[in-house]
């Protein structure tokens, strides 16, 4: 296969499906060759260099072999490039569990690395990673034990793909009559399904239920769907989330740690779980005010409209009392707001805004691309005028695209051995609609904000100056990465900002400002509510994974949502059955979203101060942040840049809450 640059020192995307395979076995023999010439390095010959370098390179080496095709896989118009990527994918991922659980490679580092070498800041961070990450692969443990631990492993990772299965396999419908659908619109009833008796089909996936919860004025119906909503996955996963519970905490024993979650927090800014409830606890506190005050409107409004005299908002209430509040009082029409934002013009006005602050210059690029919709740009530092990155950017969909919206970073920066700086390329791919012959593509404002935030990925990857490889870019701590690209999201709310990438695609008006009023109105309505539901799943998953022994997690998800939310919840109702994330991904790690907002709201109050275009607020945030990637621990990235540890009072503040 060809290599993955061009003879222009950029990307190309020719690639061809029948090549992928023979290339990845070459590519294997190669490592396994390059693996027993590491092993062999004599203790004594053993160097920072030829060791932790080493064994990254190594792998780059391999990966390089493929190139992008693993990018193509997501984006490609070729659907037999495509599914090839897609098994391919499933291959390597197999064999490198396997690789990556070889002590003889584990043995080889240490023989380096229990010599205590001297080594700066940046190594010793690294090695410091390296080292976690192969004690989580159980590499410090006996035999006895490692296969223990496999097969805990093993039998956590089967439960989480059924628990998955068994959500998205859950059928228990509601049958309603066109009586019942009153409040919902036409096309929504057109699309359900109907029975031989007539009665209309509401499943129990997003599409039926939001609308429905929101509109249908029968009060009945919406408690039978909430109730069966809330037993999605059955109890099947609630034996499934207890058994992986009790299996997590066996495996981090093993492992040495007290629980789950000082296992899972050791190498992320948040560090232990004290830190995280502390954290929670303390929004929780200055959150329950507001929270207790928009559930008391919610319920007076609901007496004034029904006249009763209920003390209570039911979990089927909430949505449509709320709904119908901001429809009479916020009342936001999107398909409007959208005229206002032509796509051609947030895109320019967003380069315009961001290469300003950041210090940066975008400029067409005439080079490869995989598809004739894709548009490439070179990013060059505005004082002295050098190439920082190349940056893509692929926003409308098409047959079999990826479906949501992502940065992929294709090539990271590094130092190369000869001291010159690996060139980045990062791609931005959305699904934003195509323009018509009568519209420009037009986006909703929810399109910008995940413009800007996808954006903020793009600059963290671009701009980096990290040394080595696996601190470059993104690579920082799970709970901190999102920080950078929620901090850009606070632009596409401000008004001076909403003024100048908004231009009516009929009148060229921007966007006026009792419009964007009720927009920033709309955006506050409620939300010390959302943030204390957000703050009882993060409580929630930290008490789940810091317990002694497996509690009954039905009784404590009702205890913890009477005591944070103020709700009471359906009786004989299993909403965890269905909290996916606990089961995949974000197991003692949910906290993340509420943590890195904010932190990046305290960064966007230091704009605030300085003024929210200030360049030498953004370059010191690119310096500070961007640039450092993973290179130096978060909380001192975050010292540096504010001058202080982070304080929560911006993001309070950003919600519309009085705060002293």
């Amino acid at each position: 296969m060809a290599p993955m640059f061009n003879k222009n020192g950029v990307l190309h995307f020719n690639y061809k499906a029948e090549d992928l395979a023979p290339a990845e076995a070459a590519a294997r023999q190669e490592l396994e060759k390059d693996l027993a010439a590491f092993i062999a390095i004599p203790a004594e010959k053993r160097t920072f260099d030829n060791t932790i370098l080493g064994y990254y390179r190594i792998f780059k080496k391999y990966h390089e072999a493929l190139g992008v095709s693993g990018f193509l896989g997501y984006v490609s118009t070729d659907k037999n490039l495509r599914d090839t990527v897609t098994a391919l994918e499933m291959q390597i991922s197999q064999y490198m569990v396997d690789v990556a659980a070889r002590r003889d490679i584990y043995r080889a580092i240490r023989a380096y690395t229990d010599t205590n070498p001297t080594l700066d800041p940046v190594q010793a961070k690294l090695v410091k990673e390296m080292l976690i990450g192969f004690k989580y692969k159980g590499m410090e443990l006996n035999d006895e034990d490692l296969e223990k631990f496999k097969a805990l492993n093993k039998e956590e990772a089967q439960n989480a793909i059924t628990f998955d299965q068994n959500i998205r396999e859950y059928k228990d419908p509601l049958y309603v009559t066109r009586e019942q659908l009153e409040g919902l619109g036409e096309d929504y009833i057109q699309k359900l399904q109907k029975t031989d008796d007539g009665k209309y089909v509401v499943t129990l996936d997003y599409p039926d239920v939001v609308p429905f919860m929101k509109s249908a004025e029968d009060a009945k119906a919406r408690q039978a769907l909430e109730y069966k909503y809330n037993r999605r996955g059955g109890e099947k996963n609630v034996e499934l989330l207890e058994k992986s519970l009790t299996l997590r905490r066996q495996a981090a024993h093993l492992l040495g740690y007290k629980t789950y979650a000082d296992l899972q927090l050791e190498d992320r800014m948040a560090k232990n779980p004290q830190n995280v409830m502390a954290f929670l606890k303390d929004l929780q506190k200055k959150l329950t005010p507001y929270g207790k005050k928009e559930i008391r409107q919610m319920i007076s409004y609901k007496n004034e409209k029904t006249g009763q005299k209920s003390r209570v908002l039911y979990p089927w209430e909430s949505a449509y009392w709320s709904y119908k509040y901001s429809k009479e009082h916020l009342n936001l029409d999107s398909e409007k707001i959208k005229e206002y934002f032509p796509s051609q013009v947030v895109i320019d006005g967003m380069l315009e805004l961001f290469g300003g602050i950041f210090g940066i210059t975008f400029e067409p690029a005439d080079i490869p691309v995989w598809h004739p919709d894709v548009k490439a740009f070179r990013i060059k530092d505005a004082q002295d005028g050098r190439l920082i990155a190349y940056f893509y950017m692929d926003l409308y969909p098409r047959e079999g695209k990826y479906k949501h919206a992502a940065c992929f970073d294709l090539v990271g920066g590094e130092e190369k051995p000869d001291g010159s700086y690996q060139t980045p390329f990062v791609a931005i791919v959305a699904n934003m609609n195509k323009p018509s012959q009568e519209t420009p593509s037009l986006l909703k404002h929810g399109e910008v904000e995940t413009l800007f935030h996808e954006f903020g990925h793009v600059l963290h990857n671009a701009l980096t100056r990290a040394k080595y490889g696996p601190q470059a870019g993104t690579s920082v701590s799970w709970d901190f990465v999102e920080a950078p690209s929620q901090l850009l999201e606070r632009w596409a709310w401000d008004p001076q900002v909403l003024k100048k990438i908004s231009k009516h695609y009929k009148t060229g008006e921007p966007l006026p400002d009792d419009l964007i009023k009720r927009m920033i109105d709309a955006k506050n309505f409620g939300t010390a509510t959302a943030y204390l539901r957000q703050n009882f799943f993060a409580q929630y998953d930290m008490t789940l994974h810091t317990l002694d022994k497996t509690p009954d997690t039905t009784k404590l998800y009702f205890d913890l949502t009477k005591k944070i939310c103020r709700i009471h919840l359906t009786k004989n109702t299993i909403p965890q059955a269905s909290f996916g994330h606990i089961m995949g991904g974000y197991d003692a790690g949910y906290y993340g979203y509420l943590w890195s907002e904010v932190m990046a709201e305290d960064f966007f109050s230091e704009f605030q101060k300085h003024g929210i275009f200030n360049p030498q607020i953004g370059l010191k945030f690119r310096r500070e942040i961007l640039e450092k990637g993973g290179s130096m621990e978060e909380t001192d990235l975050v010292q540096n840049f504010l001058g202080r540890p982070v304080d929560n009072t911006p993001f309070l503040k950003s919600l519309g809450l009085e705060v002293k």
